[in-house]
C-alpha cells in the first residue's frame, strides 16, 4: 500500500502535570445505570509501559487498581501521539514498520519537531521579551528529550522546564509509529530583582528563580489595567501581593501548549502532519466531568448549534443532567449563593453574587432561595429530572434554561435559570452551548423516552491516559 497523506491521532492531546516519574494509567469512568447519581466507577484499563531509557513499550497489562499518586506525588497523565496514514481515498491505517517497509522506508525516514510555549507572561505585560518557548530540532532517534522553556527575560542560564518528549522506538510486538508527550512536574517558579544565589530570601513556594525583575514593564510587580482591553474575567487570576494595586509576586508555573509536527520523505515526496498538545493540572475529581466541557464547545464548532430529530438521545440528555449534578456536587453551594458567612464576611469568595454586583452595582442578594441549595435539595432535584427523562414525561427543565443571549439577565429571574450560581469565561452567568440546549429541548419535544431500552450495562466514559 503506498503511503498518500499522514494524519496524527488525536489531533489534540492534553497531559496533565505531576511529579512522579510513574506516568498515570488508563481508566474508564462507568457510571451505574440503578444509580446514575452515584459516583462514577473507576476501572482499570488496558495501560502501556515504557522505558524511558530505551523508548520501547515494555509491556502492555492492566492494572489491578486506579491509583493518582506515587509516594505522595502526582502521577502525570502522558499522552500519546499516533501516525496514521492514507493509503487510499477512503482508507486510513495506523503507520507501521511493516507499511514503511513495503514503501522502502524504515522508522529513521520519520522526523518530529516540537514546539510548545508559556505565553502567560507576555499574555499579561505585552512583552515580547517575556514569551517563554521550548523547540526541538529534528528528531529522528528514540531518546527522551526535555523541554526547555527559555526567554529572553530570565537570568542567564535558567530555563522553565516544561516536561518531555520521547519518539516512541517502534518493535516486533509495537510496530506503530508514536510520540509521547510527558507534561511538567507542576512546580511554581519565582522572580527576583536580584541575581539568584545572592543572598535572597528563600520563598518556600518556588523551586527556583528563573525570572530578572530589574527591566522596566517586569511580570514581578505587573498589575492589570481596567483600560486594557486582554484584561481577562475574572482580572486578578495570578498570584499577587495584598493590596489595592494587586502587584503580581512574579510567579510562573509549568504549563504549556504548542505543536507536534511529523514528516516522512515519500518517495521524494515529504508528507507531514500536525497536532496539538497541552498541559493543565491534575484532575482532582476524577470521577465527575464538568457540565461544559471543549469537547462541547468543539462538537457545535463542528456540526452547528442545532441537531436534528434523529439526534435527539435521551442518553446524551441524561448525562448533561448527571455532569450538571458532579459539577454542583463539587461546589459550596451556600457559599457561593452568597448566604454563609466566610470568616465574618459574606460573599468572600468570587461568586455570581459578589461578581454581579463590582460589574453592574446590582445589590449583594443571594441568587437563589436559601433553601433551594441545600445538597439534599439539589440532589433531589437533579434525581427529580432524570425520573422525568426515565418516564417519559417532559422534563420542567427545559422551561429554566439559560439561552446564550441570557447571559447578562440580572432580573431575580434571569438569574436563577439553569445552570445556576456559575460562570462562563466572559465573566457572566453560565449557559449550556446552543448545541446542548436544542438537544435537550428537542428531547424533551417527542415521544421518544418510552420508545428506548434501558442499558443492561454501566455507561463507560473512556478517560484512558496512557494512550490515545
Amino acid at each position: 500500500m503506498r503511503i498518500l497523506e499522514l494524519r496524527l491521532l488525536p489531533t489534540l492531546a492534553v497531559g496533565r502535570l505531576g511529579g512522579s516519574p510513574s506516568p498515570m494509567d488508563n481508566y474508564e469512568a462507568v457510571v451505574d445505570p440503578a444509580h446514575p447519581l452515584e459516583h462514577r466507577q473507576l476501572i482499570p484499563a488496558e495501560t502501556f509501559e515504557v522505558n524511558t531509557r530505551t523508548g520501547e513499550i515494555v509491556r502492555v497489562f492492566v492494572p489491578t487498581k486506579v491509583r493518582f499518586t506515587v509516594k505522595n506525588l502526582v502521577r502525570p497523565v502522558a499522552p500519546f501521539l499516533e501516525v496514521w496514514a492514507r493509503t487510499s481515498p477512503t482508507t486510513l491505517v495506523p503507520l507501521t514498520t511493516g507499511l514503511l517497509r513495503s514503501n522502502k522506508l524504515s522508522a529513521t525516514d520519520v522526523s518530529w519537531r516540537v514546539h510548545v510555549a508559556n505565553l502567560k507572561l507576555t499574555r499579561r505585560t505585552g512583552e515580547d521579551n517575556d514569551r517563554i518557548e521550548a523547540e526541538t530540532s529534528d528528531i529522528t532517534d528514540h531518546s527522551r528529550r526535555e523541554l526547555r522553556g527559555t526567554c529572553i527575560n530570565f537570568w542567564k542560564g535558567k530555563y522553565l522546564p516544561l516536561g518531555w518528549v520521547q519518539y516512541i522506538k517502534p518493535t516486533k510486538d509495537f510496530p506503530e509509529i508514536r510520540l509521547r508527550f510527558t507534561p511538567g512536574k507542576g512546580l511554581v517558579y519565582g522572580s527576583s530583582r536580584r541575581r539568584p544565589g545572592s543572598g535572597l530570601r528563600r520563598d518556600p513556594n518556588l523551586a527556583d528563580v528563573l525570572y530578572n525583575g530589574r527591566h522596566a514593564n517586569s511580570w514581578l510587580g505587573h498589575s492589570d489595567k481596567n483600560s486594557d482591553p486582554l484584561t481577562t474575567v475574572p482580572s486578578p487570576i495570578y498570584a499577587h501581593t495584598p493590596s489595592d494595586r494587586q502587584n503580581s509576586r512574579g510567579y510562573i508555573d509549568d504549563e504549556c501548549d504548542g505543536i507536534v509536527e511529523v514528516s516522512l520523505n515519500a518517495g521524494g515526496n515529504v508528507l507531514s502532519a500536525q497536532a496539538r498538545i497541552g498541559a493543565g493540572p491534575p484532575h482532582y475529581a476524577p470521577d465527575s466531568f464538568p457540565v461544559r466541557t471543549v469537547a462541547d464547545e468543539l462538537e457545535q464548532a463542528l456540526y452547528g448549534p442545532v441537531i436534528s430529530r434523529s439526534e435527539a438521545d435521551p442518553d446524551k440528555v441524561e448525562e448533561i443532567v448527571r455532569r450538571a449534578f458532579e459539577t454542583v456536587r463539587l461546589m459550596n453551594t451556600a457559599v457561593l449563593n452568597g448566604n454563609v458567612e466566610v470568616k465574618g464576611q459574606l460573599n468572600l469568595s468570587s461568586n455570581m453574587v459578589a461578581q454581579d454586583n463590582l460589574d453592574t452595582n446590582r445589590s449583594s442578594d443571594p441568587v437563589m432561595d436559601p433553601a433551594l441549595v441545600d445538597n439534599l435539595a439539589l440532589l433531589n432535584l437533579h434525581q427529580n429530572v432524570l425520573t422525568a427523562l426515565r418516564s417519559g414525561t417532559a422534563p420542567w427543565i427545559t422551561d429554566v434554561l439559560r439561552n446564550y443571549d441570557e447571559v447578562g439577565d440580572l432580573t431575580d429571574v434571569g438569574r436563577r435559570k439553569m445552570p445556576a450560581l456559575m460562570r462562563g469565561a466572559d465573566g457572566r452567568h453560565l449557559a449550556l452551548t446552543r448545541r446542548q440546549i436544542d438537544l435537550i429541548r428537542k428531547v424533551g419535544q417527542g415521544p421518544i423516552f418510552s420508545e428506548r431500552p434501558r442499558p443492561k450495562k454501566g455507561n463507560r466514559v473512556s478517560r484512558k491516559r496512557g494512550r490515545p
